[in-house]
């Protein structure tokens, strides 16, 4: 299954999902730093997409 196959509902579930387990095990300041790289990684891969 690939990603694209997922639909905007899933998606937002899987990350929500996704964010609430990995935020149980973590320390506010590494949510913090967590959130910041994933932004980063969501804005060079928008970027990336729109050279291809």
């Amino acid at each position: 299954m690939c990603i694209s196959d997922f639909s905007n509902c899933e998606l937002v579930t899987l990350a929500t999902s996704l964010a609430i387990a990995m935020s149980n095990q973590l320390s506010n300041e590494d949510i913090a730093v967590l959130s910041a790289f994933f932004t980063a990684l969501g804005d060079n891969l928008a970027i990336l997409s729109l050279e291809n």
